[in-house]
């Protein structure tokens, strides 16, 4: 018997596979998103993806004219942190929105503590 004093255990399995879609739909939009970060003045941007995965690396010619490879690496490095600090801001910010309208639409349910208790024995907990 899926229902019982008021707890549908069909409603909440529904209720759980739209939120596990939602989830994938969102995780895939944010395979997509990109952020990049530049350095040194703006000598040196990198652009990375959703992944953390470096889509593209700029160097300003001027910088490479003066020689200076170490330079230029410790830029480059600098760059590619600043980028995933920034996806990582956007992943987390986007993630909390998600998990909070998430959470929101199981407020039909009830409180949890109710929940169990209808789960566990049929009364509130």
């Amino acid at each position: 018997m899926a229902q019982q004093q008021g707890f549908d255990l069909n409603a909440i399995m529904r209720q759980t596979q739209m939120i596990q879609k939602s989830f994938e739909e969102n995780k895939a939009r944010l395979k997509q998103e990109t952020a990049t970060a530049q350095v040194g003045g703006g000598m040196v941007s990198a652009t990375v993806d959703g992944e953390k995965v470096v889509k593209e690396i700029k160097i300003a010619p001027e910088l490479v004219k003066d020689g200076d490879v170490s330079a230029i690496e410790d830029l480059v490095v600098s760059a590619v942190n600043a980028a995933n600090a920034e996806i990582e801001k956007k992943i987390n910010s986007n993630m909390a929105a998600f998990a909070g309208n998430a959470l929101g639409g199981l407020g039909d349910l009830g409180n949890i503590n109710d929940l169990i208790g209808k789960f566990l024995g049929g009364g509130k907990a």
